[in-house]
Order: structure tokens, then sequence, then C-alpha cells
């Protein structure tokens, strides 16, 4: 990695690298270090943390960017949040080449529409996208640890893929210990294998809730100082910024790429929407500078954010659905908040907005509509339509929450035939996940990632562990045997 040129590519105007906010924060003056935000993942106020300010790229500089390898391009735009004194450029792009040597991002072009390409996310080692992110958080918080000599646990909720993905990256690094929450019956028979295959300094247990009830424990045991600190417990789930924002750079990365092909053409993201914080990086590189037209927003029945972008209100959404595409079953999304922040919303009204007790200011929505088209695929039968007609017309195969992306994008064509703009899906995760899908439908094939793969043959009654009580004493004793042996 040649250091020199990549400090020439550093933007004019970058965030300040030590200065951060909550997004509760009433009087907007608190202001924290990165490595505070890194130890805590979540505010004590019980805000989320964001940059007080952000880096930005002018078109040329992006334009510069453009020949960059997938670590070379992480190493500049992580600069621009990371203070130099800290991490030096030389231990940054170690941390880059670690995480993204092998980086692939295969780009697929539809037949039967041909502005319409999806960007498979699903290629790394536990077949998510969550494993870019994942794969920088690890190794920064390594280097964190080894120097200041301190350790950390990090408990992480999961709706599906966040799992394996933080068990993966952090498996086996010296002073780390993972303790991952899914919900019982919320997630499919591959991941659950997936997520209880890992052992050493990471362990997995079925909370008998969903999701919601499993973040809302990981999020109450971070805010308690007494459990926080007796266990050095941090977050890696996108509630912790430094898991969010290397999410910003396959942004850049892949609208590089269709840039090259596509030249002068607009560039659309759609987005299968969870716990929004895919959409969430997104929304941000487009503030640091990314021209994308618009982002679409694909949810299932689990509809909250589609409500609120085409309704303006997120009355009546809070309910948990269970869907094919469970790992968007969440009734509130975690990053919903960061997003009423970067939109304008007032810090002091945001808690009250998430317990539906009070509205959302009229202006944020009208801004949030300028930058997002929101779109809800209801039911399990339109999923499964929208796979099978896929497959059978492009040759390409989705798994539930990548095609979510697809239908909302045939949802903006209908609203907007005239855009002639390159709309890119984001496949999340590999098919390999949901392989229950094919029994109904035999001629898809389903292709394989070597994680899945190495599962063949193991039966998961044989590994499962009890469920454990959705509660804060339960969770605590898990910590306890997860951390007896230091």
């Amino acid at each position: 990695m040649d250091i020199k040129k990549l400090t020439t590519l550093l933007p004019d105007h970058s965030a300040d690298a030590s200065l951060f906010v909550s997004t509760r924060d009433r009087e907007g003056k608190m202001r924290y270090k990165w490595n505070v935000v890194l130890e805590r993942g979540l505010s004590s106020d019980y805000g989320l943390f964001m940059p007080a300010r952000l880096p930005y790229f002018t078109d040329a500089a992006i334009t510069r960017l453009s020949d960059l390898t997938y670590a070379e391009m992480a190493w500049v735009i992580m600069r621009s949040f990371l203070p130099h004194d800290d991490i030096s450029h030389e231990v940054l792009a170690d941390i880059c080449d670690g995480a993204y040597s092998e980086i692939h991002i295969p780009v697929e072009k539809a037949i039967d529409d041909n502005n319409l390409v999806i960007a498979r996310l699903d290629r790394g080692p536990s077949c998510s996208f969550k494993d870019f992110a994942a794969r920088f958080l690890a190794r920064l918080m390594s280097h964190y640890l080894s120097v200041n000599k301190r350790e950390a646990t990090i408990i992480v909720a999961t709706s599906g893929d966040t799992g394996t993905a933080i068990q993966t990256a952090f498996y086996g690094l010296p002073s780390t210990r993972v303790l991952v929450l899914y919900p019982a019956d919320g997630v499919s028979e591959v991941q659950e294998k997936q997520m209880l295959s890992v052992k050493g300094n990471v362990n997995a247990v079925p909370v008998n809730g969903n999701f919601d009830a499993c973040q809302q424990l990981a999020k109450g045991l971070l805010n308690n100082d007494e459990v926080r600190n007796r266990f050095h417990l941090t977050s890696a789930n996108s509630i912790s910024l430094w898991r969010l924002l290397p999410q910003t750079v396959y942004y850049f990365f892949i609208w590089a790429g269709l840039n090259k092909v596509f030249p002068g053409k607009n560039i659309i993201f759609a987005v299968p929407s969870g716990n929004l914080g895919n959409l969430t990086a997104g929304l941000i590189a487009k503030r640091m500078g990314l021209p994308v037209k618009v982002f679409i927003a694909g949810t299932n029945a689990n509809n909250i954010f589609a409500n609120i972008v085409g309704k303006g209100t997120a009355s009546g959404s809070l309910s948990n659905k269970l869907t094919l595409a469970n790992s968007m079953d969440i009734s509130v999304p975690s990053n919903l908040e960061r997003i009423l922040f970067l939109y304008g919303e007032s810090p002091a009204n945001i808690a009250d907005i998430l317990l539906e007790k009070r509205s959302i200011n009229p202006a944020v929505v009208d801004n949030l509509r300028r930058d997002v088209f929101g779109e809800d695929i209801i039911t399990n039968e339109d999923i499964e339509a929208h796979i099978v007609r896929f497959w059978r017309r492009n040759n390409i195969v989705l798994e539930p929450h990548g095609v979510i992306g697809v239908a909302a994008s045939f949802r903006y064509r209908q609203y907007f035939s005239e855009d002639k703009s390159i709309i890119t899906v984001l496949e999340t995760a590999s098919p390999a996940k949901f392989p229950d899908f094919q029994k109904n439908y035999p001629d898809i094939p389903i292709p394989q990632c070597p994680s899945v793969k190495n599962l063949v043959g193991i039966d998961l009654n044989t590994i499962r562990p009890p469920k454990v009580a959705a509660e804060p004493g339960a969770i605590i004793k898990e910590l306890e045997i997860l951390t007896s042996g230091n």
C-alpha cells in the first residue's frame, strides 16, 4: 500500500477525528473521542454515537479514488475518521490489508431490466455483508486493546447474520471475548448452525424472545455501569459506530466500479432494510459527497421505516412479525434514530418518537424523502414469488432479504418509469443460508459458500444449548461462563 500516494487523496474537509456526539444529547454540548466510542458502543444517555461532522469528498476526489483497491479505499475513508496520533498511517494500512486483502464484490446484470444490477456482498467468510465491517472492527479493536493492555467482552444481538460475522472476525483474537444473543426461534437453521459451530473465545446463546428482546438486553447491559465495567463490555452491532462507518466504504467502491461501466448514468442503491445500519451507512456516504441519486429502502412486514417515508409516521408499526426474511424481523430498528438525527430531528424528541409518544417533525420526513424511497414487501408469498421470478428471468439466485431490494426496485420503476438510472441492489447474504426455500422449488440451484458447506452433516439438535430467559440476570450468567477462564 502506497501510503504517501493515499495521503494525497484525503479530503480537504475531514471530520474532526477526535469528536463524536450522541443522538440524544439534548444540549448538544458533549463531545467524545474515538476510543470512548469504541469502548462504550452506546452513549451514557442511551443514544447512539455519530461523527460531530463528516469528511467531504468532491466529485474530483471521488474520481481519484476510483482506481484504488478496496483496502486502499478503506484506508482513505477511515483515515478521515481516525486520529493520526492514536492510529498511525502504517497501523491503519495493516488493519485495512488484513481485513480486505481478499475482498471481492461480483456485480451481476439482470437480463429483464438492463438498468438493474446485483452487487453481491455475500462472498465473505460468513457469507454475509456483515463481514465487511466486522473484519475492520475486529482488527481496530484488537490493536487498541493490545496497545493499551486492555480486555473487552463484545456483546452482540443478532437477527441472523451479525452473529457469525462477528464471531468469525474476532475468533482467536487475544484479549477479546464475544457473546452473541439470538432469538431462539427467529433465525434459519443454517444461521444457527454457523453461530453454534464457532467456539473458543466466542459463544452464542438462544434467547427465549425475538430480536428486539435480544437488542434491548444488549443495550441495557451496555448502559449498566456495574456490568459494563465488570466484564469490560462493548458492542459490535451496528449500534457501534465503528461497526457502521466501515460500511460506507463499499458504497464508494461499488459506485466507482459502476461509474466506469455506465459513465454518465445516475446510480441508485436498493437496500434491504431491517436494523437500518446498511441504509444509514449509505446515507452517510451520500453526505460525504458520494453522488447517489436516491436510496430505495425495501422492508418486509416489519415496515416501520417504509411507513415513515411513505406516510410520515411510525404509528402502529411496532409489533414484531416473523417472515422468510428473518434478519429483517425487527420492529424498532436501532439505526432509525441515527437517520432521524442525520436528517434534522431534535435529540430531545428521538426517544419519545421511538416509543410512539411523539410525531416526527414533518420537515425531517420531507428531507428524508428527497433521498429515500421506501417500500414494503408484506407477505412471504410475495417474497417467494419474486425469488422464483428473478431466477427464471435472469438466471440469478437471490435469498429472501436481497430479493426484497429487487421487489422494492420494481415498485420504484412503476412510480418513476421515466427514470433510467442504474439501480444497484445489495445482496446481503448467500442463498446457501436459506436452503429450505429449495424444497418447494427444486429447479432453483442454491449456490454454496465455504462456511455453509462445512456445516453439512452437523445435527443441530446435538449442538443447540438450552434457551435462556430474556432477562438481564440470565445473560449475566452467560457472561460469567464466557469470562470464567480469565
